[in-house]
């Protein structure tokens, strides 16, 4: 009879976090640093592309027509959402033709593959679905939200990063989140939120996770100076509490596509963590919302 695999220790797991948590933060501050659109155009286009294709990834287990939509349908995701750092970038704000653009051609293509394919039940719109959630999960949601806010002209920086200090508050907010709902559901978790998604989420991690969320957004903002003086204190203090609801939404999004596709992680990247999915699944909900409160709050026109 095979040993069984020892399942790793709490220090461990957290040894594994802490080291991977530390080298991300390395390479987004040598990216934050430089102040080079090209560096912050590498760095989301990897991510957005790992992303997309570790998604494709998630329907491994189900072979078949869904998976092969899924699969050119993340394809194109990649190639729209590369060009978005030249397109999307520079616009003007409430003009979504890229995005829109994208939607529609992805929702076309869909229904043109299905064309070869015999009708089986649910199979068909399932794919359908599929395709363009493959599409608005990764290279929407987080890779045109972050290019928009990285290149939002009113983000108070200068260089060719104008969004950057915005940008840093949203990711501190939404990882800071995740690491408050780890730290304090480790040490006093005791009454579960949401069992049947994620077993090791509590109510007191939760708060926990909002109070890290607010230290982090606090912080950046008195770091950066007079660049995000342009945010009133009250309005550091609401986007804080929304990245942080969201965050804790988007860890549990993924979650759901995991169960429901029956895979434990997305990837295995970074020990401790996960995949990239696992890494960026609370910045695909902090993002959008980040840009679109202050789009409706006017305090970007």
């Amino acid at each position: 009879m095979p040993d069984e695999v020892k399942k790793p220790s709490k220090a461990g797991v957290f040894r594994a976090r802490l080291k991977s948590t530390l080298i991300l933060w390395a390479i987004v501050t040598g990216v934050f640093v430089s102040q080079n659109a090209w560096a912050f155009f590498g760095l989301v286009s990897f991510l957005t592309i790992s992303g997309a294709l570790e998604f494709r990834g998630l329907f491994s287990k189900f072979p078949g027509d869904g998976c092969r939509t899924v699969g050119l349908m993340v394809g194109l995701a990649v190639a729209l959402s590369t060009g978005a750092f030249l397109v999307l970038g520079y616009q003007e704000h409430d003009n979504y033709f890229g995005e829109l653009a994208g939607l529609t051609t992805v929702a076309v293509f869909c229904f043109f593959v299905r064309f070869k394919y015999a009708i089986e039940g649910r199979q068909s719109v399932d794919a359908v679905g599929d395709g363009l959630l493959a599409f608005v999960y990764v290279p929407i949601l987080f890779g045109c939200f972050v290019y928009r806010l990285s290149f939002l002209p009113e983000g108070g920086g200068g260089g060719g990063v104008p969004g950057a200090w915005l940008l840093l508050l949203m990711i501190a907010a939404a990882k800071f989140t995740d690491m408050g709902a780890y730290i304090t559901g480790s040490l006093i978790g005791k009454n579960k939120m949401a069992p049947h998604l994620s077993p090791a989420k509590t109510w007191e991690g939760f708060v926990g996770a909002l109070g890290f969320a607010q230290l982090a957004a606090w912080g950046i903002w008195a770091l950066s100076g007079d660049t995000l003086a342009w945010i009133p204190a009250l309005h550091v203090g609401v986007l804080a509490l929304l990245i942080g609801l969201v965050a804790v939404a988007g860890d549990l999004a993924e979650s759901i596509l995991k169960r429901s596709l029956e895979v434990k992680d997305s990837g295995n990247i970074m020990p401790g963590i996960g995949g990239i999915l696992d890494l960026i699944d609370s910045l695909c909900f902090a993002a959008p919302v980040t840009y679109f409160y202050l789009l409706r709050t006017g305090l970007i026109q």
